[in-house]
């Protein structure tokens, strides 16, 4: 008998200490991002996000679905933001976790015009691990040793601001570290 109210006990706590039944929780800025390892729609080559973030100051990844109304503006959003660093120690990586239609992702993201890197996550291994599946639109961005600097689960009105922000507050804090003065 005590066995099975020590049983009781642990699995109460195991369930408590994961957020509340309903599902998990969601991740939180100054939480470590999780990596994850997929191909890239247009290409099929293999994106390594734990790399992308090591080489780059400030990455934002990007997780939608097709399904998702309000996406087609928030990619455009992203796109502008994307544009504004192009060529600077930013890095991009689009998700798309729907299970098929590849076709149909590739020709959304031209018919769009969205350049940045797109991956496909069929098996929503990075989108579970990002908490992003009951959300059509999350955005994060993740700092060079793999730190969380903005967590966002659905569509902000002021999406462009947030990014900006955050991805300048970031680099700020990088030089801040290398140069020991503040920007």
């Amino acid at each position: 008998m005590k066995t099975i109210a020590f049983l009781l006990a642990v699995a109460l706590f195991a369930g408590c200490a994961h957020g509340p039944s309903t599902g998990p929780a969601r991740l939180k800025v100054g939480g470590i991002a999780p990596v994850f390892l997929l191909d890239d729609v247009r290409t099929g080559g293999r994106f390594d996000a734990g790399q992308v973030f090591y080489d780059h100051v400030a990455t934002v990844v990007i997780i939608w679905s097709m399904t998702c109304p309000s996406c087609r503006e928030a990619l455009l959003e992203c796109e502008h933001v994307y544009e504004q660093y192009s060529g600077k120690a930013v890095a991009f990586l689009g998700v798309n976790f729907d299970k098929e239609n590849l076709n149909g992702i590739r020709a959304f993201l031209n018919s769009e015009g969205i350049t940045f890197p797109y991956l496909w996550d069929p098996r929503t291994r990075a989108t579970r691990a990002y908490r992003a599946l009951d959300y059509t639109f999350s955005a994060f961005v993740v700092d060079r040793e793999g730190q969380l600097k903005l967590v966002q689960y659905d569509h902000p009105p002021n999406l462009e601001s947030l990014l900006t922000q955050s991805i300048d507050r970031t680099t700020a804090e990088e030089v801040e570290e290398s140069t020991g003065e503040k920007r």
